[in-house]
């Protein structure tokens, strides 16, 4: 009998706590400025995609921001590309052949942004500090209606 009250008294004692605050909603923060979730982003990690929109601020905001096209001379006459813009072959960038220094910030972009994602992946492995992919590539940034040049051959 008496080990059925020890043990009684050890599960009450055990199972009482001391009362938690009841938790508070949380209010809802506001969404930081673009800038600010760029180098939010840029500070966690040297290779971000970016939707086009973002691109497109990144632009504005980046004097020295180049923009890396990894499309072949010829999706790029007839499909256009972004204005400034320079091309470089991802073979070029396979093979660490781009003579561009590591500090300066890149948007690639390709077609759909599968190119220019694994092109951006291995920028940073050599590197390249400041990398940005294009989330949809070109074809998005042509569904939100910005600016693209036609080359000519």
């Amino acid at each position: 009998m008496n080990k059925i009250i020890v043990l009684l008294l050890v599960l009450i004692l055990t199972g009482c706590s001391p009362e938690q605050p009841e938790p508070q909603a949380e209010t809802p923060q506001p969404e930081p400025p673009l800038a600010t979730q760029i180098l939010l982003e840029q500070s966690q990690a040297p290779f971000t995609s970016i939707s086009a929109h973002v691109a497109q601020g990144l632009i504005n905001d980046k004097a020295d921001l180049l923009i890396l096209d990894t499309r072949t001379t010829r999706e790029i006459i007839s499909h256009g590309a972004i204005p400034g813009s320079r091309q470089a072959s991802l073979r070029t960038i396979f093979q660490d052949g781009l003579t561009i220094a590591k500090d300066t910030p890149i948007l690639v972009v390709c077609a759909v942004g599968g190119r220019s994602y694994a092109a951006g992946k291995i920028m940073v492995k050599y590197g390249f500090q400041e990398i940005y992919n294009l989330r949809g590539g070109l074809d998005e940034w042509k569904e939100v209606g910005l600016a693209v040049v036609y080359p000519t051959k």
